[in-house]
């Protein structure tokens, strides 16, 4: 046996480079992929204090990096079908009532791990619904789209959630319809809501169906 290591020490020597070679090349795509995880950004959509419509609306910064909030955008879903708004506005707020002008707005930078309260669903959806003639109570099912950018993204960093509306005479219960927040990743869906962003912000005429229609399909 020893004569046929010896006598092929050299093969057995480049048998056991490709093998260390192997292991590091493992090792380095593990450490990659938990770095990669590690710096992907990522939004929360989330419901707090309470399960009605008074329950706070809050976006989460989930990601290593601090993020910008652009937006957030709202499709709910009425009887004449969806009524599509962007809310990240606190149109409901005049600016005598507020400190700050930027109290007016959910715009702004997260912290890693912070988060940013955009209202209660009530105020939600008073500003979604605003002069479509529908309140709340006609509604069954709420999509809300945050929006936001970071430093180190070349692309928009979104997020979407589905709610659903439950009814109990009065009282209007808010409940997600999935355990968290969807992360919008893919490069057309990215696209898509760069377009919506981009109607909004040069108020083309056919702004709110053009958005709409996208935002009902994510």
């Amino acid at each position: 046996m020893l004569d046929v290591i010896k006598s092929n020490i050299g093969l057995f020597q480049l048998a056991t480079s490709v093998v260390v070679i192997l292991v590091w090349l493992v090792y380095l795509n593990i450490f990659l992929k938990d770095f990669r995880q590690q710096r992907r950004s990522s939004l929360l959509i989330t419901r707090g204090g309470a399960d009605d419509i008074t329950a706070r609306c809050l976006v989460s910064n989930m990601g290593a990096q601090p993020a910008y909030l652009l937006d957030v955008l709202a499709c709910f879903d009425t009887p004449d079908g969806p009524v599509f708004a962007s809310v990240v506005d606190r149109s409901e707020l005049r600016q005598d009532q507020v400190d700050l002008p930027s109290e007016l707005t959910g715009q702004g930078p997260i912290a890693s791990g912070g988060f940013v309260d955009i209202g209660s669903f009530r105020d939600v959806a008073g500003r979604a619904l605003d002069g479509s003639g529908f309140r709340v109570n006609d509604c069954d099912d709420l999509k809300l789209v945050a929006v936001a950018t970071t430093n180190q993204a070349q692309r928009l960093v979104a997020a979407v959630r589905d709610f659903g509306f439950d009814h109990d005479g009065d009282t209007v219960h808010v409940a997600p319809r999935a355990v968290e927040a969807r992360q919008i990743r893919s490069r057309r869906d990215q696209r898509r809501i760069r377009k919506v962003l981009s109607a909004l912000q040069t108020r083309r005429s056919d702004a709110a169906q053009f958005s709409k229609e996208i935002i009902s399909a994510l």
